[in-house]
C-alpha cells in the first residue's frame, strides 16, 4: 500500500491530526513489509510479528507435542491444521528445541504462515484503512465497507517502538473461511483439514492420515494442562473490532453507528457485548440521522413496536413525530414496509403532516412496487374513502380493485371492506351492501368487535345511499 493510507486519511478527514496520520501510515507499512516477506516464505517474517504472535506459535509448538484429542477438537481448523503439519515433520525432539521465534520461522520458511503468494498478475493484500485504537494497538481493513459491515483484517501492536503484526487475529477469520469453503464443496471438515496438510506438507512429504496425527507426540500431562491455562483467546479480534467500531463511531461514522448501535441494544453476540440498550439506541439514531437507511428502519421499528406500549391503546402521537424521519428516510431508500407507513401518515393527516391522499398514493404505489403484500388493498381504501374531494378517485380505485372482485371467496373481512367502500364511491350501493355484510361476518369471526361495529356504521350508510369517507385520523383509533 506504501503511504495510501495516509493519502485516503487526508482526503476523508483533513482535520485529523498529523501524528495520527503518520501512526495510520506506519501500520500501512508495516503490513506491507509482513504480506511482502512472508509471501516469499521469508523466516526474517519471524521478526516483523507481536510478541503475543511468539506466544501464540509457543501454544501451537505445545500443542503439537501434548495436546489430547478432545483438545486438539477445540482448536479452530486454521491453527489445528498448523498442529497437524508440525506433528507430521517434526519429532517432540526438534519441538522442543524451537523456542517462540523459532517455530514462526519454521512456519514462515516452509510457507505454512503467512500471506500467500499472488497470482501473476496480482499484487498483494493491502490495508485500505488503519484504526488506531489508543496509542499502541490499530486494526486494519483489507478492503473499502461493503455497505453492511467492514472488512477488517489484522491487528497491530506496538513494540519496542515498531508496529508488529498479530497475524494470530486473523484466525477465526480464517477458520470460519474453511469451514463455508468445505460445506460448499460437499466436504467434511476433517476431509477439508486433511486436504490443507497435504497443501502445507507439499511432495516432499507424504501426508498421513489424520487419524495417526490424532494423538500427541508425548504422553504428558503437565504439558496437556498448561494448554487449558494458557488457551487463546479466539474471540479476542471481534473484542478489539467492537473497540474500532466505538472509535469510527466516536468520528461520526454512520456504518460504525449502526453497527456498534445494533450490537449494544440487542446485547448480541453476548460472548463479547454487554447489553446497554439506551447507548444503542441512541447510536442507531446517530445512524440514521447521518443518512444510514439501515439504521432508520431499525429505529422506527423500535420506535413502533407495540410491545413497548399499552395493550389496545394506539401509537402514541409523540412516537410517531418521532418516528417520521426515520420512516422517511428508511422509505426514499426503498424499504416497503416504511413506504406504507409513510403512505397512512399522509393519509391520516398524523406525526404533524397535513392530510395528503396524492401523496398517500404515491407512497402506497411505490410500496406495491416495492413488493408490499397489502400495499393495493391500502391503495384502493385511499383513493375511495379520501375526504379530500378533489384528491379523491372513485374509478381509479374500482379499476384497481377488480382482481380483488374476482377472487372475493378468498379477502379477508377488510379486504371485503375495502371493496364494499369502492363500489359505495362509484354509486354500486347494492353491491356495497352485500360485500359489507359478508365483511362483518369475517370480522365477528375473527373477534374483531371495534372493527365490526366501525363496519357496521359504514353498513347503514350503503344501506341507505350514501357512500363514506374516511374524516378522522385512525392511527388514533384504538388497536383490537
Amino acid at each position: 500500500m506504501r503511504g495510501w493510507v495516509l493519502c485516503l486519511a487526508l482526503l476523508a478527514a483533513p482535520a485529523m491530526a498529523a501524528d495520527e496520520l503518520a501512526e495510520m501510515n506506519a501500520v500501512s507499512q508495516a503490513w506491507d513489509r509482513y504480506a511482502q516477506t512472508s509471501s516469499k516464505d521469508d523466516p526474517v517474517s519471524a521478526t516483523l510479528v507481536a510478541p503475543s504472535t511468539l506466544r501464540h506459535y509457543l501454544f501451537l509448538r505445545d500443542a503439537a507435542r501434548a495436546a489430547s484429542a478432545d483438545q486438539m477438537r477445540r482448536i479452530p481448523i486454521a491453527d489445528r491444521t498448523l498442529v497437524y503439519a508440525l506433528r507430521a515433520s517434526q519429532t517432540d525432539a526438534q519441538l522442543t528445541a524451537l523456542d517462540g521465534p523459532g517455530i514462526a520461522r519454521l512456519c514462515f520458511s516452509r510457507g505454512w504462515c503467512g500471506v500467500v503468494a499472488p497470482d501473476k498478475g496480482e499484487s498483494l493484500p493491502a490495508l485500505s484503512h488503519v484504526t488506531l485504537i489508543g496509542t499502541d494497538r490499530a486494526v486494519g481493513e483489507l478492503g473499502p465497507p461493503t455497505g453492511a459491515n467492514y472488512q477488517f483484517g489484522p491487528e497491530f501492536v506496538r513494540a519496542d517502538g515498531d508496529w508488529k503484526v498479530m497475524p494470530e487475529s486473523l484466525v477465526p477469520d480464517e477458520s470460519a473461511g474453511v469451514l463455508e469453503a468445505a460445506t460448499q464443496a460437499g466436504m467434511s471438515e476433517e476431509d477439508m483439514a486433511q486436504a490443507i496438510l497435504a497443501q502445507l506438507l507439499g511432495d516432499d512429504t507424504e501426508a498421513p492420515a489424520l487419524a495417526s496425527l490424532g494423538q500427541p507426540l508425548q504422553d504428558d500431562s503437565g504439558l496437556r494442562a498448561s494448554l487449558n491455562d494458557r488457551w487463546p483467546n479466539y474471540l479476542a479480534p471481534y473484542k478489539t473490532r467492537q473497540l474500532a467500531l466505538e472509535r469510527k463511531a466516536e468520528d461520526g461514522d454512520s456504518l460504525a453507528q449502526l453497527g456498534l448501535g445494533a450490537m449494544l441494544y440487542s446485547g448480541q453476540p453476548s460472548a463479547w457485548v454487554v447489553q446497554d440498550k439506551v447507548r444503542g439506541m441512541k447510536l442507531l439514531e446517530q445512524a440514521s440521522e447521518g443518512g444510514n437507511a439501515t439504521a432508520a428502519f431499525v429505529v422506527l421499528g423500535e420506535l413502533l413496536d407495540r410491545s413497548h406500549m399499552t395493550k389496545g391503546k394506539p401509537i402514541p402521537a409523540e412516537r410517531l413525530i418521532k418516528a417520521l424521519p426515520h420512516i422517511r428516510r428508511s422509505a426514499e431508500s426503498g424499504q416497503a414496509p416504511a413506504m406504507g407507513m409513510l403512505s397512512d401518515l399522509y393519509f391520516n393527516g398524523a406525526a404533524g403532516l397535513k392530510r395528503d391522499c396524492r401523496q398517500a398514493d404515491e407512497w402506497v404505489a411505490r410500496a406495491e412496487d416495492a413488493g408490499a403484500a397489502k400495499a393495493r388493498n391500502n391503495r384502493i381504501w385511499n383513493l375511495a374513502v379520501c375526504p379530500i374531494p378533489e384528491q379523491r378517485d372513485p374509478a381509479r380505485a374500482l379499476a384497481l380493485a377488480q382482481r380483488m372482485i374476482e377472487q372475493a371467496d378468498t379477502l379477508s373481512g377488510s379486504e371485503l371492506d375495502t371493496v364494499a367502500a369502492v363500489y359505495a364511491a362509484n354509486g354500486k350501493f347494492d353491491e356495497a351492501v352485500d360485500f359489507q355484510k359478508r365483511a362483518i361476518a369475517k370480522f365477528d369471526a375473527d373477534g374483531a368487535a371495534q372493527t365490526s361495529q366501525r363496519a357496521r356504521t359504514r353498513l347503514k350508510a350503503y344501506s341507505a345511499r350514501r357512500d363514506w369517507v374516511q374524516d378522522y385520523n385512525a392511527l388514533e383509533l384504538p388497536i383490537e
